[in-house]
């Protein structure tokens, strides 16, 4: 029984060290986040040009958009073909609510970029816009997306009562 107490404290001693320093990487938080603000700069500015090419190659191949619909969950294949044959001869006029939020995890490869605007087709709901961003070789894009009506609280029992 002692042997096999000391074996077991040997291995156990061993084990803590040769054990790997666990990796740290120092993320530049500044730096990530102006980039991950020049990429929504441009992904609005695509939006506002209506450049459906554009705008679509700041997403990754697989990633997802959802609209808010219930029914729209698309592919960015999907919301290529929608977007290419939209009827808009105008982009809408977007009035942010707020500051973008950004928020970096801690590895530095991914983030959640958030944005709140009053969109000239629906001035009376706000909306929010999230978007899941990844480093592609250390270039930032779009994984996921998500258009969301945000009404205030205190509007919600009056927007129920309109749909009865």
């Amino acid at each position: 029984m002692r042997q096999l107490l000391a074996i077991t404290a040997l291995l156990l001693f061993a084990g803590f060290s040769l054990a790997q320093e666990p990796v740290t990487s120092s993320v530049d938080i500044k730096t990530e986040k102006d980039a991950l603000n020049k990429l929504m700069d441009k992904f609005n500015a695509a939006m506002e040009t209506l450049d459906v090419s554009t705008m679509l190659s700041f997403f990754t191949e697989d990633a997802r958009i959802y609209g808010t619909d219930p029914k729209e969950f698309w592919t960015k294949q999907e919301f290529s073909s929608l977007m290419e044959q939209g009827s808009h001869d105008s982009a809408p006029e977007i009035k942010p609510i707020n500051d973008r939020e950004i928020l970096i995890a801690p590895t530095g490869n991914s983030a959640i970029v958030v944005t709140q605007y009053v969109i000239s087709w629906s001035p009376n709901i706000p909306w929010r816009q999230v978007f899941y961003c990844v480093k592609v070789d250390d270039n930032w894009m779009i994984h996921f997306m998500n258009v969301a009506f945000i009404p205030k609280n205190e509007d919600i029992q009056k927007i129920n009562d309109a749909l009865i």
